[in-house]
């Protein structure tokens, strides 16, 4: 049951990830988009870790399943004004705003994400009740977030200031 909510919700995360980017073009985190869909849908194996780990397979889940809600919010977007457009209207917003707020408002979803994550660990401070496993799900969604929408920020605005990179 674990490790099939877990290979489900690495399909959901590159399926929606597809919907929105289907050249990678907004992917945040740089080590998909620089290896491509082949790494993508290799990914999808990671769930299959459920198997050796139950634990691991709900941290697993947890964290794909918000990737996966949070691309799915960008969908309808990306289906109406296409994924050229909308990594033009990103990098318009980003480059409008200055770093400070726009980094902050950036990552402010990771940082919600991650004191659900922190609550559920005051609550289920360890293993094996199944919340400690569901909030730190919960911080590896947020840590991502921490790490990878800085990352596309900055490659973005690099990018805007050396053309010749793109």
């Amino acid at each position: 049951m674990i490790a099939g909510l877990a290979v489900c919700s690495r399909i959901a995360d590159v399926w929606t990830t597809y919907q929105v980017s289907p050249t990678l073009k907004l992917e945040a985190n740089s080590v998909a988009h620089h290896l491509g869909w082949r790494f993508a849908l290799l990914t999808i194996l990671v769930g299959l870790a459920a198997y050796l780990s139950p634990p691991l397979g709900v941290i697993i889940f947890t964290a794909s399943f918000i990737v996966a809600a949070s691309n799915a919010s960008k969908i309808m977007m990306a289906k109406a004004i296409g994924e050229d457009e909308l990594a033009a209207l990103s990098q318009r917003v980003i480059l409008a705003t200055p770093p400070w707020p726009g980094l902050f408002f950036m990552v402010t979803p990771g940082l919600f994400i991650g004191l659900l994550g922190g609550s559920l660990l005051f609550f289920y401070p360890a293993g094996p009740q199944w919340g400690h496993y569901f909030g730190v799900g919960m911080l590896v969604y947020a840590f991502a977030v921490l790490v990878w929408y800085p990352v596309r920020y900055f490659r973005v605005r690099a990018q805007a200031s050396h053309p010749s990179t793109r």
